[in-house]
């Protein structure tokens, strides 16, 4: 359940970023129909495919497209090219670059090294 919340923050927050992209050189555009497809804009990461390379997939009505998460380069599919630019620009970005690849990154747990206090050592070491 969480990390269907998480997607779902990361979905709002690229619809919010492309609105704001496309919005910038004329602000009429924001009530428009045109920008209402962004709001149904949808991410599917399969964390199961055992590739190289890690992949998300971005659908904005019914065009497709899937990018790699470390390079932000489109694999596969297609968007309209200013889509594409500013879905890798928005990959690009710390935040949601690192909220992506916790998806994939989540099961693997750092090795917990017990730290033994100096004066204790005659308690903790046998």
């Amino acid at each position: 359940m969480k990390e269907k919340k998480a997607l779902e923050k990361l979905e709002q927050s690229l619809s919010n970023f492309m609105i704001e992209e496309m919005c910038k050189a004329d602000p009429t555009k924001r009530s428009t129909p045109e920008m209402y497809r962004y709001k149904g804009l949808s991410l599917n990461i399969n964390t199961d495919e055992k590739t190289k390379d890690k992949l998300i997939s971005v659908r904005i009505g019914v065009l497709e497209a899937e990018f790699k998460i470390d390079s932000h380069e489109k694999n596969s599919g297609a968007l309209a090219p200013q889509e594409e630019k500013l879905v890798a620009l928005w990959l690009s970005k710390s935040e949601n670059s690192h909220a992506i690849k916790r998806f994939f990154y989540r099961n693997i747990q750092a090795e917990k090294i017990a730290i033994i206090p100096f004066d204790l050592e005659h308690y903790y070491v046998k």
